[in-house]
């Protein structure tokens, strides 16, 4: 009788925590039916000051853990990101606190993807952490991976790489079904991948002002790898974000404070606005372990400190919020998902799509100081509505949302910048050409052509961008600016850059942009190719 009664209960116990059910659709995540805008962030267990989490033998830390949970959860937060899998304890206490988790799989990216030793390593590892994850509804997502080099993947194959992410796919529908799997691709060296049998788009996004970003701008050159990949399912973001170390260079360390919260804030702005569902700011709290000392915080290594959480010194094991902390639990309690930002609509209706925390109770929208909609929030989550609007022209619209609590106080506020028109209207447009334009075996010195044909009215400004983005390794290769003044006034402005084309180079994604205004609407024109040596990258999906 006991036995039954200790069957009846674990059978009830798994039942229970099989609650979630997990679709994707829409290019949504739909959690029991309802859209669910993920509110991670990155966390890694066992990375305090002291403390290395791929050194030995990691600690489960559970108290820490506990206490961590339990803070990001009253943040704002709604899950959590790792770069490595949990322990079954360490699941349980995920279950317990109401997030909801995407787990990584610590996937040594610079092994070799098709060594029969390695397959079997990644595949036993699989399938003993499925054996206990599979009981825990708090997973969402597995990453199988994080940030693959292009070189690397050159040396070991396309197809070793696909071959292996499609057998750990495989093993986790079958282990764990119903959970979607994806990788951590990271934006700048895997826009080549193809990503389509994955089940979720998932890239590492940080706004450096280089390559695509300083071209496209950061929405756009986002936006644009989910249009490479089909934009036909839900992408999230599982990185990006701002250190605050002493020294740095272009965005990458040695912001201030400030900077932090404010760029978190815009980076989180332009991923919603790229069509992001899903994010995963980098990251709770400072790894000292980064910069190669566990025990010391180097002040001057930009990795060790995008932490949004700090630490005193070595004895310190619970940490310190820093402003971007506060910054973000105020700016996620209503999250604007349409309309979007330097965005383009025609018609007299615009979309509008909401997340909210319960805290809010009314949204209000201005155009002019003027009240154009007002609605009372009835429940937490995903509202849908549509706002009427009324344009003059072509007219640059500012629409100002205000988000209010139950005692009718302000909670939040931010305005969206639209450009509206009753019908359809023709834009500023640049193209380029690239040579060679489909393989760089073709030469050693490479060409882009930029055109730009201009409107009235759309004032160009600054300077033209050009990049010439090599992938070799970390450093994204030439890029060069380019005055237009003394061409404003033609219909057609043409320039030519040229680049050297490394031997090493792989993979090039060649791009060009400028900024474009009309009123207080600013928005990039751009063109990109990606252009390959020989036909490698095909058995990596190159596109």
């Amino acid at each position: 009788m006991l036995m039954i009664l200790l069957l009846f209960a674990s059978v009830f116990s798994m039942y229970a925590q099989s609650k979630t059910k997990i679709e994707l659709k829409d290019n949504w995540y739909y959690l029991n039916g309802q859209k669910f805008f993920i509110k991670a962030i990155g966390y890694e267990i066992g990375a305090r000051p002291g403390q290395h989490p791929y050194e030995g033998v990691r600690n489960e830390d559970l108290d820490l853990l506990k206490f961590d949970l339990k803070v990001i959860k009253e943040g704002g937060y709604n899950a959590i990101r790792t770069w490595s899998q949990f322990s079954e304890a360490q699941l349980k206490l995920v279950q317990e606190s109401g997030l909801k988790l995407i787990m990584g799989i610590d996937v040594n990216p610079e092994k070799n993807y098709g060594d029969p030793e390695f397959v079997k390593d990644c595949v036993d590892k699989l399938k003993k952490v499925t054996a206990y994850a599979k009981k825990y509804d708090c997973i969402i997502t597995y990453l199988v991976i994080n940030e693959p080099q292009t070189n690397h993947i050159h040396q070991v194959t396309g197809k070793a790489f696909v071959d292996l992410m499609k057998t750990m796919i495989g093993i986790i529908h079958k282990e764990h079904p119903g959970i979607p799997v994806t990788l951590s691709a990271n934006a700048m060296i895997s826009d080549y991948l193809d990503e389509s049998y994955f089940d979720v788009y998932a890239y590492n996004c940080y706004d450096h002002k280089e390559a695509q970003t300083a071209t496209m701008g950061f929405k756009d050159y986002i936006r644009g790898l989910n249009e490479l990949n089909s934009l036909n399912k839900p992408f999230i973001t599982t990185e990006f974000g701002y250190s605050v170390s002493h020294k740095g260079y272009g965005l990458y360390g040695g912001n201030t404070l400030s900077q932090q919260s404010d760029g978190l804030i815009a980076n989180y702005r332009d991923l919603i606005d790229a069509g992001a569902v899903g994010m995963c700011p980098f990251y709770y709290a400072d790894g000292w372990w980064k910069g190669g000392d566990k025990n010391t915080h180097g002040l001057d290594q930009p990795e060790e400190w995008f932490g949004f959480w700090g630490y005193s010194d070595l004895n310190d094991k619970y940490g310190s919020p820093r402003p971007v902390w506060f910054a973000m639990r105020d700016y996620m309690k209503g999250l604007i998902i349409s309309p979007k930002n330097n965005t383009i609509y025609t018609g007299t209706s615009v979309p509008l799509e909401l997340y909210n925390t319960g805290e809010v109770k009314k949204v209000v929208v201005k155009f002019l100081d003027q009240v154009i909609y007002s609605k009372n929030i009835s429940s937490e989550g995903y509202f849908a509505d549509q706002l009427t609007i009324d344009p003059v022209g072509i007219e640059d619209m500012e629409l100002a949302f205000e988000f209010y609590d139950k005692d009718n106080k302000i909670i939040k506020n931010e305005s969206i910048n639209i450009l509206a028109s009753k019908t359809a209207f023709e834009l500023p447009k640049l193209t380029i050409e690239v040579t060679p334009g489909t393989d760089l075996n073709e030469g050693k010195i490479a060409s882009i052509k930029t055109t730009i044909e201009t409107k009235e009215k759309f004032r160009l400004l600054g300077d033209l961008k050009v990049s010439y983005n090599t992938h070799l390794g970390w450093e994204v290769g030439p890029q060069a600016s380019v005055s237009i003044k003394d061409q404003l006034d033609k219909k057609l402005i043409t320039c030519e850059n040229f680049f050297t084309i490394p031997d090493n180079c792989w993979i090039v994604n060649a791009s060009a942009g400028i900024s474009v205004q009309y009123g207080k609407f600013i928005f990039r024109i751009h063109d990109q190719k990606i252009i390959f040596r020989g036909n490698w990258a095909k058995e990596a999906g190159g596109k």
